[in-house]
């Protein structure tokens, strides 16, 4: 103590420098060790930029890859083209884009499909609307101008699929009164409603939709198409989906599909469906179409009431009297049945690319390149 007091100012000199060197020391172990992690940060960017440097490509490589994409293209176009040579002969143009003027090309149309099918000997009811009941019916309200070009183009992809499956009828000539052999009859035609069509949505609205999807009909106008069967892909593929309900022999279902394998249109079938026809819907819709002769569908053209030799039981005689009773069938034989009709129904989407979303995300690419630069 003696010398702190007699050196007062050396000591205090020395505390100081003391002080200094051990900051100076720790200084040094602090900038290190941040040296270190900004080098170790510092490599870690480096071999994250050599990485992107290697994996970016070369113009070499660029120039293959737009030159793929360019024939990519050219097979694209030429598919679509080779798919839908009847495109000429399918779309037609309507005279005006009004509401009103497309209900009586409508109108026309299914007029022109109730003949055209009769002609063939095709049992269609006479109210039958092929799902355009909605703008057709009397009293009609007429779809909204926006609205017209979709609905025109979806009724003439109709029209084209309705002429093929008129023609899967093998024709006959029938005399007065004779009953067709080669049966058929178109149940109903139901397309799908278009987002064009859509109406702002009120309570009543909502409760409709909720019966139409707890209800499965095939008998309606309209129908909506399962997300698991359709081939529609937001933003790539559109589709314009139909439902055609008919009866006859296999052979008919057996024509129409060859007749849409044809590929000159861009028709996809997504579902079929086979069940056994039911007789009385034949008799319904005949004497839906002709109510003043429901007895000639119930008991024949003749009202011949007797009973026939086929009711008369095999073990009496035409007078009454007994006769030997007869051996029972064997159970083992099975008829066999040869004039099966079916009730078809079949599903069909028309398909098309969406090249406007294409065109937008190349613009889009483009735009961005020339921000970048």
């Amino acid at each position: 103590m003696k010398y702190f007091k007699k050196y007062p100012i050396f000591f205090a000199l020395m505390a100081v420098l003391l002080l200094v060197f051990v900051l100076g020391v720790a200084g040094n172990i602090y900038f290190a060790l941040q040296s270190s992690s900004a080098d170790k940060a510092l490599k870690a960017e480096m071999r994250k930029y050599s990485s992107a440097l290697n994996d970016d490509p070369t113009q070499a490589a660029i120039d293959a890859s737009e030159a793929n994409i360019n024939r990519l293209q050219e097979r694209l176009e030429f598919l679509e083209q080779d798919l839908t040579r009847a495109s000429g002969d399918i779309f037609k143009e309507l005279a005006d884009n009004k509401g009103y003027e497309l209900t009586e090309q409508l109108r026309g149309l299914v007029n022109k499909w109730r003949k055209t099918a009769k002609s063939k000997d095709i049992l269609v009811d006479n109210e039958m609307d092929f799902g355009y009941k909605k703008y057709v019916a009397p009293g009609a309200k007429a779809p909204k101008d926006e609205a017209v070009e979709a609905i025109w183009r979806q009724a003439c992809v109709m029209d084209y699929i309705n002429k093929k499956l008129f023609n899967c009828k093998p024709q006959e000539t029938l005399a007065p009164g004779e009953k067709p052999k080669f049966p058929m009859t178109i149940l109903a035609v139901q397309r799908e409603l278009l987002p064009e069509e859509a109406e702002p949505e009120t309570a009543q609205s909502r409760r409709r939709a909720v019966r139409t999807v707890r209800k499965d009909d095939t008998t309606g106008d309209n129908f909506k198409i399962e997300s698991s069967i359709t081939a529609r892909k937001p933003g790539s593929l559109n589709t314009i989906a139909y439902r055609f309900i008919f009866t006859g022999h296999t052979d008919v279902l057996r024509r129409f599909l060859n007749q849409l394998k044809d590929f000159d249109a861009m028709l996809v079938v997504r579902s079929i469906d086979v069940k056994p026809a039911d007789p009385a819907l034949n008799d319904t819709i005949m004497m839906k179409n002709n109510p003043g002769t429901a007895e000639d569908v119930m008991f024949g053209s003749d009202m011949d009431l007797s009973i026939g030799a086929d009711s008369i039981d095999p073990n009496f005689g035409e007078n009454g009297e007994i006769l030997e009773e007869q051996p029972e069938q064997d159970a083992s034989i099975i008829p066999v049945v040869t004039d099966n009709i079916s009730e078809f129904t079949v599903v069909i989407e028309y398909v098309e690319v969406v090249k406007d979303a294409l065109k937008a995300a190349e613009q889009k690419d483009e735009d961005s390149g020339e921000t970048e630069k």
